[in-house]
């Protein structure tokens, strides 16, 4: 392996920030990475850009895709590229902190059996960071307290061999990210990390504000939350019971929600029976 840590920056129309985010990763106090740059045939000037900074720096590696892959699949060719022990996902809009790499592999080093670890969205934990959590408890806490799931591929850095061994991102639309978190979670422990290890750029455009907004993507986290409660060896029967009653009295409640505060009854019936949840689930909904 040639350095310890390949940050991935996969690239779709991002050419007017794009150096911002590659320069954030050179200010850096942890210095054995590589930059591995895959644009996703953008229509902007965003490749130029990509071969202006692999040419400043033997550090930087850039790659262009031959046909529109899409953001998962671009990410996995990202992946397929390293030549690392570890992948640190920075998004093109995103910027990290100079401190953020240390902390996020010095956690990692000191857990070699983990698989992951999240800048978790936690903001008062019960322990010190960096925390590892054993698949038990992570799930327990996923289902049952506060998740510290709710992160995206820039918060996140994985073991390149684990990533591997679960076949990376599949692509399911709307919930590729939290999908892959639970999956590596079965398998390993994960380190929680301090928040705001990167700074997330909110600007008109951006994929996932776009995708959040779509009411479909309430059944698609629904039905993954059910999968893989019903999936998990993690989970006691009897808190597995208990997950799964919140999970389906919370989502009627934000069904019924859509229905009456927001005035969307068509399309809230249309995703109840897609779902699909029982009429007695509405009355739970209702408690």
């Amino acid at each position: 392996m040639d350095c310890s840590v390949s940050v991935l920056v996969t690239v779709w129309n991002r050419g007017r920030i794009l150096s911002e985010t590659v320069n954030s990763i050179f200010s850096s106090s942890f210095r054995d990475f590589e930059v591995v740059l895959v644009d996703d045939c953008s229509a902007d000037d965003s490749w130029e850009v990509c071969c202006q900074l692999s040419a400043s720096s033997s550090t930087v590696r850039s790659f262009r895709n031959s046909s529109n892959l899409g953001d998962y699949a671009n990410r996995n060719r990202a992946a397929s590229l390293a030549r690392s022990k570890y992948l640190k996902y920075l998004d093109a809009d995103d910027l990290i902190y100079p401190h953020s790499l240390q902390v996020m592999v010095d956690a990692l080093e000191k857990f070699p059996d983990a698989g992951l670890a999240l800048s978790a969205n936690v903001i008062d934990p019960e322990v010190p960071y960096p925390e590892k959590v054993e698949p038990p408890e992570f799930f327990r806490r996923h289902f049952l307290g506060r998740s510290p799931i709710g992160v995206g591929p820039s918060a996140a850095i994985i073991r390149r061999d684990c990533f591997e061994a679960v076949g990376g991102f599949s692509g399911r639309q709307f919930v590729g990210d939290t999908e892959l978190w639970l999956k590596l979670a079965e398998r390993w422990p994960v380190v929680l990390l301090p928040p705001a290890l990167v700074w997330w750029r909110r600007h008109e455009g951006q994929q996932m504000s776009l995708e959040m907004k779509k009411p479909e993507v309430l059944n698609v986290r629904f039905r993954l939350q059910l999968e893989t409660l019903r999936s998990t060896v993690n989970l006691a029967t009897s808190d597995r019971t208990l997950a799964e009653q919140r999970l389906v009295q919370h989502h009627a409640r934000r069904l019924l929600a859509m229905a009456i505060r927001e005035g969307r009854i068509r399309t809230a019936w249309k995703l109840w029976r897609e779902a699909p949840l029982r009429y007695t689930d509405l009355i739970k909904g209702l408690r």
